[in-house]
């Protein structure tokens, strides 16, 4: 099966502007033969065609991803969806005429890099090294580095929680949480003193198992999820591990498209000893806002359930997206809360 044919019928939504100026539009992303579609959301009328191999990024490694056609900053696409980015990425490769490890690697760049890392510049070269990489990296490759992480947690005492019941309503909770796919998976006796949500990356989240004895309600367990997916909007998740493995085993990552387990070894450990950065708050209510859900509950839990909620509790309290809003349906109903609350227990 060709690319082209894989993702056929494959469509989602973005935001799309003709021109400066003009007011961003709701559309529907969708891809032709060789060419990104661009439908208006309600009529599905064709409101643009750019040729994939033109199509350019214009801020990699960022979300949303932003593209325009062939450059024009003028004519701007966002996406969010990370199915839509990857299929994107792997339809212009397939179009794209196969070129040489250097080409593909821009050589100007690489020949900097490379002389720079002989010279031994150790402040602005690895950090260039660092988001070059991450921004070449597949999906597929974030999950398999998500996949060490967890098993390395497992092996320093740390223990996956499973139960027949439990494990359906953390599945229910995922999906009322996010688009696209993500894995939420509860583990205890994780290292360390204090328990957070932690996006390791490839869309893995793990939520510390003495949160589910803290959280007051499904709905304040779920502001606690998105607190740790817009630190991972803000900071590519990848970033931490290149830095942990070093200049080396990125460059080989960035030149082969493989990792040395050396480098991987203690990371596990070393993310839940770093500090975790205090997201931006407009861009943390706008998330909340588009999944429906209220900050009161996360703001009011009578333990905070991230350290982020001590210094934007006012804010999450007085600007409240939900606020005023007709009470929807329950994240999860009061049997899957229960269920999940006790999902360690077997």
């Amino acid at each position: 099966m060709t690319a082209l044919e894989k993702y056929a019928r494959l469509e989602g939504s973005g935001l799309w502007v003709a021109a400066p100026g003009e007011q961003r539009r709701d559309v529907v992303v969708s891809f032709g033969k060789a060419t990104l579609v661009i439908s208006d959301g309600r009529s599905q009328r064709v409101l643009s065609h750019w040729s994939l191999p033109a199509v350019t990024r214009l801020n990699p490694g960022r979300r949303p991803a932003r593209y325009s056609p062939d450059g024009d900053p003028g004519e701007v696409l966002e996406i969010e969806d990370d199915w839509l980015i990857e299929a994107l990425r792997d339809l212009q490769t397939a179009l794209s005429p196969r070129r040489s490890l250097a080409a593909r690697l821009r050589r100007p760049v690489l020949v900097a890099l490379s002389l720079a890392m002989l010279l031994g510049g150790a402040l602005i070269v690895p950090r260039a090294l660092v988001d070059h990489t991450a921004a070449v990296v597949p999906m597929p490759r974030r999950v398999d580095f998500a996949e060490t992480v967890r098993h390395e947690l497992i092996r320093g005492g740390a223990q996956a929680c499973h139960s027949p019941y439990g494990d359906p309503a953390i599945a229910a909770l995922q999906r009322a949480l996010f688009q696209t796919p993500a894995r939420l998976t509860v583990m205890r006796d994780l290292p360390s003193d204090a328990p957070r949500v932690q996006h390791v990356m490839g869309r893995l989240f793990i939520v510390d198992a003495r949160l589910l004895d803290r959280a007051d309600s499904p709905e304040a367990l779920a502001g606690a999820i998105l607190i740790a997916a817009q630190r991972s909007a803000e900071e590519d998740p990848l970033r931490p591990l290149l830095r942990h493995a070093g200049t080396v085993a990125t460059f080989q990552l960035l030149t082969s498209g493989e990792l040395p387990d050396r480098a991987t070894r203690g990371y596990a450990a070393a993310i839940y000893t770093a500090p975790l950065a205090r997201p931006d708050s407009e861009e943390l209510l706008d998330r909340f806002a588009r999944v429906e859900l209220s900050t009161r509950p996360l703001a009011d839990n009578p333990e905070p359930l991230d350290p982020a909620v001590e210094t934007l509790g006012e804010t999450l309290r007085t600007r409240d997206p939900m606020a005023g809003e007709p009470v929807g349906t329950a994240l999860l109903s009061d049997g899957q809360w229960v269920s999940l609350l006790n999902i360690c227990d077997g």
